[in-house]
């Protein structure tokens, strides 16, 4: 095959190095293409101080930062807490019990394992940034990974350009001159508790307690957002982050910022020396709404059932046939247990619920049972499983008591099966289980299998909309992007017959996937939904992007304006997608980690023209048009043009998507074929930079 589909290694780009210090948390230089935009700085270790004023605590012990009361217990008493300087406070009953948040105990969102304060005790239960060091110990922790999560919110406005330092252990990051550095970081945007965003928070409650006794329940609720920040040396050993020097007290009408905690997102690297394992994602899927629905349109229920989900995977496990799981409760209001849990192949000939043999128990830190809070998620224990490339996995969750609502993805064209009132998990035979008339899929959100240790396979993440998800594609659960994508690899005559990297789909049914424009033009954060939907995933190198037309059939402005508009927020995608770094893409001067050099790999995709059953005006067509030029003049070498592989004329700026890509209106599967082939035949013509590998 040629060497453009599959490089020997992931391609170095050279690091500026920093000639003179700048502002923390600001570029310190004008940096390459694909070098990292978390520039650190170099620092002696032995002379970083705090002021004697500075509080310093451990990340899983956080009692000597906290500084401020921001929730309450609602009773008939005056309340102590304050969170925003006008005697208003979080419900504490809502954290705790509502949504499961332990007092004291911890939580993982996104991936990151962050320890909580004690709420509701009348004493100090957050951070608010002024300047604490947190340590982060040498065991008993996450101490290495690919990002930092900080559990936050703002108050009285939200609060921009945060900037803090995170220190790393003694050698375990260098510059390129070979010398310790430090990394300064900058938080662009932390959105206001009652005013920010709905659909980035990791957790929205129902209740907001006042100084006078009284309770409301505002029509936003107020919210706790999780902001990730890219490590520059992924895999190396922190020892500290500094907060941001932002604010001592809380005054009304003045921006604050909380934090209720932090944690370090691991990477896909386990274990050490024979033992360690490197995890490489191979399906995946994201949460979009807050209930699953049946095709009549009410709320599918579950009651002490088992649900068996088939997952048509990408590639394979490597000789070690390592496998695990995620399962995430993000969009939920309420914990989730699951009692039993395991996986295992579908039997192709039965093609149901039937297993091949019998299912592989799975298990979550020792236990058969895992209970996971609102707005979190949880990772199996490794198993063994050999999957082939393209095999269908059965992954069995037996829910624990009564839900109501299950939270899921909301179109997932994937036929679901669920039990009798049981335990079913380790059946093979599918006796037990019914197919459902689920329209979407509940709780799973990724599978990972093993892949060599010395040369690691990566990812390829689908981050889209309606054109990702194939909402109106076959509903076997095989015909999604990454379905088509991965079949286009297998049959390409210039290939090996083979997928050679994962293919996952975080397509969403939401609204709008572009970020809000902050005052940042080039952030270097993520908030959710693309914190957890693109770079939770299993050793991600490349995303590409295809959203943009919900945006603009929802814009009732002029087309430039209406254009203007997306064109700035993929813009602002791309440079925070492009602010991570790869997890295995460290290079090392006398074998010490040096700061990352291999950036996340983003590719956008020009939009599709509008179809009969989603029509657009005169002036969302012109905007379509202008933002597809746009795309082609910016990036070369990045861009994959499905507007072109889909269209009457088969070009980007073609108004009509041709016949044979519709019914009744709609994408078939040969519209997310052809989008798949215009894929391939770009890897393969050299068109694109950096092709996964």
């Amino acid at each position: 095959m040629p060497a453009s589909r599959r490089p020997a290694s992931r391609p170095i780009v050279a690091v500026t190095v920093v000639a003179a210090a700048l502002a923390a948390g600001s570029l310190t230089t004008a940096a390459p293409a694909h070098a990292s935009t978390q520039a650190p700085r170099t620092t002696s270790h032995s002379t970083h101080s705090q002021s004697t004023a500075q509080l310093t605590c451990a990340i899983n012990d956080t009692d000597g930062c906290l500084n401020n009361t921001a929730t309450s217990t609602f009773t008939t008493t005056t309340s102590p807490a304050d969170a925003d300087g006008s005697g208003n406070s979080f419900n504490a009953a809502d954290l705790t019990g509502t949504a499961g948040w332990r007092s004291g105990k911890t939580v993982t969102i996104d991936g990151a394992t962050i320890t909580l304060p004690r709420f509701g005790t009348g004493t100090h239960d957050n951070m608010l940034a002024a300047g604490q060091t947190i340590t982060v110990p040498d065991s008993s922790v996450v101490n290495t990974g690919d990002a930092v999560v900080f559990l936050a919110f703002a108050t009285g406005d939200a609060v921009k350009d945060a900037t803090g330092t995170i220190t790393y252990a003694k050698n375990n990051c260098l510059n390129p001159n070979g010398d310790p550095t430090d990394q300064d970081y900058r938080l662009d945007t932390v959105p206001d508790w009652l005013s920010g965003p709905s659909s980035a928070a990791s957790i929205t409650l129902v209740h907001e307690n006042h100084s006078d006794n009284t309770q409301t329940s505002p029509s936003s609720g107020p919210k706790v957002y999780a902001i990730s920040v890219p490590l520059a040396c992924p895999g190396s050993v922190v020892s500290s982050v500094s907060l941001p020097q932002f604010t001592n007290g809380v005054q009304a009408g003045r921006p604050a910022l909380h934090m209720l905690g932090l944690g370090i997102r691991p990477t896909t690297l386990t274990g050490s020396g024979s033992s360690a394992q490197h995890w490489v994602g191979t399906w995946a899927s994201v949460q979009d709404t807050g209930k699953v629905q049946l095709s009549n349109g009410s709320t599918a229920t579950v009651n002490s059932q088992t649900l068996r989900i088939p997952a048509h995977v990408s590639i394979g496990t490597d000789s070690g046939s390592g496998a695990r799981i995620h399962l995430s409760n993000a969009m939920g209001a309420t914990p989730v247990t699951f009692h039993a849990a395991s996986v295992a192949l579908q039997d192709t000939a039965a093609a149901d619920a039937t297993a091949a043999s019998t299912p592989v128990t799975l298990t979550f830190d020792g236990s058969p049972s895992v209970t996971i809070p609102a707005g979190g998620d949880a990772t199996s224990d490794p198993v063994t499983l050999a999957v082939q490339p393209q095999a269908t996995v059965l992954v069995s969750l037996q829910v624990g008591g009564e839900v109501p609502v299950m939270p899921g993805h909301s179109a997932a064209r994937t036929p679901i099966w669920v039990s009798d009132h049981a335990d079913r998990a380790g059946d093979t035979a599918a006796a037990h289980y019914t197919q459902t008339t689920y329209t979407g899929l509940p709780y799973l959100s990724g599978i990972d299998v093993t892949t060599s240790a010395s040369n690691p396979t990566g990812s390829l993440v689908l981050y889209g909309d309606q054109s990702v998800n194939a909402d109106t594609a076959s509903e076997d659960g095989r015909h999604h992007l990454s379905d088509a994508i991965t079949n286009a690899l297998v049959n390409d005559p210039h290939g090996n017959s083979s997928v050679d990297y994962g293919v996952l789909n975080a397509g969403s049914d939401s609204v709008s996937l572009l970020p809000q424009i902050t005052n940042s033009t080039n952030p270097v954060n993520a908030l959710n939904p693309l914190d957890r939907d693109v770079l939770v995933q299993g050793n991600v190198r490349t995303v590409l992007v295809s959203t943009g037309a919900a945006d603009l059939l929802n814009c009732t402005d002029n087309a430039n304006t209406c254009a203007t508009e997306v064109e700035n927020r993929l813009a602002s995608l791309d440079s925070r997608l492009s602010s991570y770094s790869t997890d295995d893409g460290q290079t090392y001067i006398d074998q010490q980690p040096v700061t990352q050099n291999s950036n996340i790999t983003v590719y956008l995709a020009t939009i599709a023209p509008f179809t009969a059953a989603h029509p657009g005006t005169a002036a969302q067509e012109a905007a379509r048009e202008q933002v597809n030029t746009y795309l082609l003049d910016n990036y070369p070498g990045r861009l994959i043009d499905f507007a072109a592989a889909v269209s009457t004329d088969g070009n980007a700026t073609s108004s009509t998507v041709k016949a044979a890509d519709l019914s009744d209106g709609n994408p078939s599967d040969a519209y997310y074929a052809d989008l798949a082939g215009r894929y391939v035949n770009d890897i393969d013509s050299g068109t694109l930079i950096y092709p996964p590998n």
